[in-house]
This record gives C-alpha cells, sequence and structure tokens, in this order.
C-alpha cells in the first residue's frame, strides 16, 4: 500500500529528489520513508507538513506511525467545514443533554459501578466533541496552507485569546 508521504509528494508534482532536497534529506531516506521501511521522525514530518501544505500529515505520522500516538491520538477526520461544524454541533448538543449526569456522576468524587455505564457514554461524547474540534483546526490550517485565509490575520486575532493552539 502506498504510504501518504508518498501521496502528499506526488500531489505537489515532485520527483523523490526535488523533495528531498526542499526537505533536507537523502534521496534514500526519503525513498525508505516513502516505502514503509523507515519510520520518520517528527522534525521529517513536520518539515513534509509544511513543505506539501499538508498539515493533516502530522496527525497521520501520530495516529500510525508513533507507537504513543497509536494508543492516544485519534485519527482526525478530513471533512469539509460544513460538515465539520454540523458534527461539532450535534457532539455539543448531547454532551448539553448529559451535563447533569456528569455533576451527579462525579459529586462525590467516586465513579460507582451502576454509574460506569453513563460515564462511558459522557467520555464517548466528549472523545467526539474533540475529534471535532481537532478537524476544525485542521480544516482552518489546510485553508491557511492554500492562501484561502490569510495567516497574519488569523494568528493576531488568536494572539488575542493568549496565542492557544
Amino acid at each position: 500500500m502506498e504510504k501518504r508521504y508518498k501521496e502528499l509528494r506526488r500531489a505537489m508534482e515532485w520527483s523523490r529528489e526535488t523533495a528531498a532536497a526542499e526537505l533536507g534529506m537523502s534521496d534514500d531516506k526519503l525513498e525508505r520513508i516513502e516505502n514503509g521501511k523507515q519510520i520518520p521522525n517528527p522534525q521529517d514530518v513536520l518539515r513534509m507538513a509544511d513543505a506539501y501544505r499538508s498539515p493533516e500529515l502530522c496527525n497521520y505520522y501520530c495516529h500510525h506511525d508513533c507507537e504513543i500516538g497509536q494508543r492516544y491520538v485519534p485519527e482526525v477526520p478530513d471533512a469539509s467545514l460544513p460538515k465539520i461544524i454540523l458534527n461539532l454541533l450535534r457532539a455539543a448538543n448531547e454532551f448539553e443533554d448529559m451535563e447533569k449526569k456528569l455533576i451527579r456522576i462525579t459529586a462525590d468524587e467516586e465513579i460507582e459501578i451502576a454509574e460506569i455505564p453513563e460515564m462511558v457514554e459522557i467520555q464517548n461524547t466528549l472523545e467526539k466533541l474533540s475529534l471535532m474540534i481537532e478537524a476544525l483546526q485542521l480544516c482552518i490550517e489546510k485553508k491557511i496552507g492554500k492562501g484561502e485565509i490569510d495567516r497574519e490575520a488569523y494568528e493576531k486575532e488568536l494572539a488575542k485569546y493568549g496565542g492557544v493552539r
């Protein structure tokens, strides 16, 4: 199966040699990464994500190639902005309905056996909400990379909120 790294390089219409030069690595190393014979290091992935204008590559790496990420980092869906917003609002509404349950379950600082199913349901809803927030951020980063959102204006606005992200 062709690795995502190769797909993104080809989408840029770069030869392996051109990409390797842009990334500051040898052709051989890039070939090994693209063919799944070598796992790239995080710095390589960051350079590829920037060069290929594909911030989603960082999530791909964490979810597929990093041992810690495979356990803790969910794969962020690549979706259109309207779909992300609809799913985000749906998850937020689901959580709003569970707010009182969460307070009741956690008020005594213990989760009883009978409360576990509700707690798992709440956690699942929060995970969906978190995933949609990440998908929204990824969508924005992709639009910045494509020039559809002005980077300077976005970062200036972001700084007003403490530069979160």
